[in-house]
């Protein structure tokens, strides 16, 4: 497995590989990640802590960490990475995330060494990896005769992120695996549940890295349609500075919601579960999202969703089903959205069930099993 940033580091690609490796190694594989030592490379460069660095297993999965050069923020390469992986000993190769350079270094090795290729896309460049527009369609025009071009199949985790693709290489190598989440640990309640619902103070949860395209500016913009109608509701937001709290704060002062609104920071997995138990609707107002997991740990909490309509989240999020979305950047229909689910208890209820009910299909076993079998046609094709 080869990935820019791997756990620790927060983001919905790492915690794929993770969950994914530990899966397939359940299934009796060798699984090694490849990555980088940092925590974050965009908008600004910071490094894990060295003692994660130089461990060579992360709970139960081995991996290999390579220096990140921060002269290129945006595409930063990994100092003896190319030559590690020319002479490791693997019968394929799975990159994950298109237009990084793990993934373009894992072609140029599959290439050289004619081992097999799986590419999974996470989000199609350059939105989910920026650089500047001139060369964004440079990297794309190049991607098509190298690395989509080398690689044997490519895995995309949503109908939308797949269509994406379509247009630049042959449909029939793209296969569409969606992403996953573990509902054996995401819908087992806390043992003390804060709930916070009642009709006089509903809470209003979003997770998410702080970037503006996790959409947090909308939900803040919303905030004050939605205490005109409910004027105790709370809005809380959890996640990691990635150099947009600032602006989120200074947006809150402005809306003049500063007091019902507060930042979190990023949480523990357990202490995020309980946040999520603890929250009446949760938000996903992202601009861009190939899939979305924190989609999926609501659903398996059982809480009600509101959600953009970017991306892969209206194939997760069926509106009126098991949520409600609205169109992506539009702060009156978010505020509409979270408006009406609290004001009808009785339809969020039948959400929250319908969602405890739909997560079950987004396991990793099932997405082990399907990733597997396209290693194994890959492997009986050699």
């Amino acid at each position: 497995m080869t990935i820019l940033r791997f756990k620790p580091a927060i983001g919905g690609g790492e915690e794929h590989v993770f969950q994914l490796s530990k899966k397939l190694a359940d299934r009796g594989h060798d699984i090694i990640v490849y990555t980088s030592d940092l925590a974050t490379h965009y908008p600004r460069v910071s490094y894990l802590n060295e003692e994660t660095i130089r461990e060579r297993n992360y709970r139960g999965v081995q991996v290999r960490r390579f220096h990140a050069s921060n002269r290129f923020r945006r595409y930063p390469p990994l100092k003896g990475y190319f030559r590690k992986l020319m002479k490791e000993d693997c019968d394929l190769i799975h990159a994950h995330g298109f237009g990084y350079f793990t993934s373009d270094c894992s072609a140029l090795v599959s290439a050289v060494r004619r081992i097999p290729l799986v590419l999974t896309t996470h989000g199609f460049f350059p939105v989910t990896a920026p650089t500047q527009p001139a060369l964004d369609s440079l990297y794309v025009a190049l991607s098509r005769n190298w690395a989509l071009k080398i690689s044997k199949k490519i895995l995309s985790i949503s109908d939308s992120d797949a269509s994406q693709f379509k247009r630049l290489v042959d449909p029939n190598k793209i296969t569409v695996i969606r992403n996953a989440v573990d509902t054996e640990f995401w819908s087992k309640a806390p043992s003390r549940v804060l709930h916070a619902y009642n009709e006089f103070e509903p809470k209003i949860g979003a997770v998410g890295r702080l970037t503006s395209a996790k959409g947090f500016q909308f939900l803040i913009r919303a905030a004050p349609s939605i205490l005109k109608e409910i004027p105790t509701a709370k809005i809380s937001i959890v996640g990691k500075d990635f150099g947009y709290l600032r602006e989120l704060q200074r947006l809150a002062e402005e809306m003049r919601v500063s007091r019902s609104v507060s930042f979190l920071g990023e949480l523990s997995d357990e202490a995020l579960k309980q946040f999520y138990f603890g929250c009446d609707v949760i938000v996903v107002p992202s601009l861009h999202e190939a899939f979305g997991i924190v989609a999926l740990e609501a659903m398996a909490c059982g809480i009600p969703l509101v959600a953009s309509d970017a991306g892969g989240l209206p194939e997760v999020i069926k509106d009126g089903t098991n949520g409600l979305l609205f169109k992506t950047g539009d702060s009156n229909g978010l505020a509409e959205a979270v408006i009406s689910i609290l004001k009808h208890p009785s339809t969020a209820e039948m959400m929250a069930r319908n969602n405890e009910k739909d997560a079950v299909k987004y396991s990793w076993d099932t997405a082990a099993e399907l990733v597997e079998r396209e290693y194994q046609s890959l492997l009986d094709e050699e």
